[in-house]
């Protein structure tokens, strides 16, 4: 037995004594509710912070080639949860980062020390999108599909009876995986060839589609809910991620003609799903925010780096009023302390009394500590 795989034995075995099966199903049932906005007396917390012990750490180019080191590098997270003793589901992915689909495809994947994976290039690389060169991808053949795959197998008999779920890898979202495929040149399409967008969009859908049921039914997931790492949730109606990073760069009108029909192609087979995408200087997505809250597929949504741009009380206040949960992944700003924190959220939360999660992440544990010490007492949470 290589070193890894003891040291990986004896982390699952120390995990396996922590986790306390009734605190996850409490905190799962607090969730639901709030994510089927009913009412909550607290908003449901987790938050991830480095490791207060030791824990072996690789650089993630290794992680990527050694399925031992991945497990371990994935169990940090949920180590550093159970013993914050916050609202956390304890889970692991397998951790190929946002081209696994594209991989399927024929795109190459470049891998560079501690750097997540991205494609090298896109694969319809003419003028013209040549449809007729892409090849649905065998999920259990193709490409980092087929990694994925024997990676969540392996997971699975690592964590056999640890409590520790396993949940599905990134399958990105149909525009985003379009993009990969096709790069830039995709904008052009929109005006030049847009009936190949639509066909490349519905192919890329039916393989989010089929490799999601794959993976459901390979991990025992139910396809109407699910569990889901980052951020950190029990998917409670809904049961597929779908991110829209792209789609920031769109006008409300080619949204509606390019994303929204194929998004909610990929969700209605999952009874909806949770929606996602990264705020920055660049667009902060508000052009099409009302076109998601519209979207009776949207179950839930979470902003990447919302803070600087959505007001907290006032987007809560939208959310709810559109019927969709809001994953809050801020945690405090610079200067402002967990107390000044855990109030503003007090404030938001307490002016609609559901319908949020918080899912943040901080630099140290110390802070993870602090912020949740303040949580427990303005929430009275024992």
């Amino acid at each position: 037995m290589s070193s890894v795989k003891r040291v990986l034995d004896s982390k699952v075995a120390e995990i396996t004594k922590l986790l306390n099966e009734d605190r996850v199903r409490e905190a799962k049932q607090v969730m639901e509710k709030a994510w089927k906005l009913k009412p909550v007396e607290r908003p449901p917390i987790t938050v991830s912070a480095p490791s207060p012990v030791p824990w072996p750490k690789y650089p993630y180019v290794e992680a990527f080639h050694d399925k031992d080191k991945m497990l371990l590098s994935e169990l940090s997270k949920a180590y550093v949860h159970l013993l914050l003793n916050d609202d956390a589901m304890p889970c692991v992915r397998a951790n190929y980062g946002v081209g696994i689909i594209a991989s399927g495809y024929g795109c190459e994947i470049v891998v560079r020390d501690d750097q997540m994976p991205w494609v090298k290039a896109p694969v319809l690389k003419y003028e013209r999108p040549r449809l007729d060169l892409l090849k649905r991808p065998d999920p259990w053949s193709d490409g980092l599909m087929k990694t994925v795959l024997e990676t969540e197998t392996y997971f699975l008999d690592m964590l056999k009876d640890s409590g520790i779920k396993v949940y599905l890898c990134d399958t990105q979202g149909p525009l985003d995986v379009a993009y990969l495929i096709r790069g830039s040149k995709i904008y052009r399409d929109f005006i030049k060839f847009p009936d190949k967008v639509h066909d490349l969009l519905q192919e890329i859908s039916e393989t989010i589609i089929e490799f999601t049921k794959i993976q459901k039914e390979l991990v025992g997931e139910p396809y109407g809910k699910g569990y889901h790492g980052t951020p950190n949730v029990w998917m409670a109606e809904g049961g597929i991620r779908i991110c829209e990073d792209v789609a920031v760069t769109l006008s409300p009108k080619a949204y509606r003609e390019y994303c929204k029909p194929y998004n909610s192609r990929c969700a209605k087979p999952f009874n909806g799903g949770m929606y996602h995408f990264c705020c920055s200087d660049a667009s902060d997505g508000k052009q099409i925010i009302s076109e998601i809250l519209k979207d009776k597929m949207a179950k839930a949504f979470f902003f990447g780096s919302p803070d600087k741009y959505y007001p907290l009380k006032e987007t809560l206040a939208k959310f709810c009023e559109a019927g969709k949960c809001l994953i809050w992944t801020d945690g405090p700003r610079r200067g402002e302390t967990p107390k000044e924190w855990i109030k503003r959220v007090a404030d938001a939360f307490y002016s609609c009394g559901t319908g949020l999660i918080l899912s943040i992440g901080v630099s140290s544990y110390k802070m993870a500590v602090e912020i949740m010490e303040e949580y427990n007492k303005v929430f009275n949470r024992e």
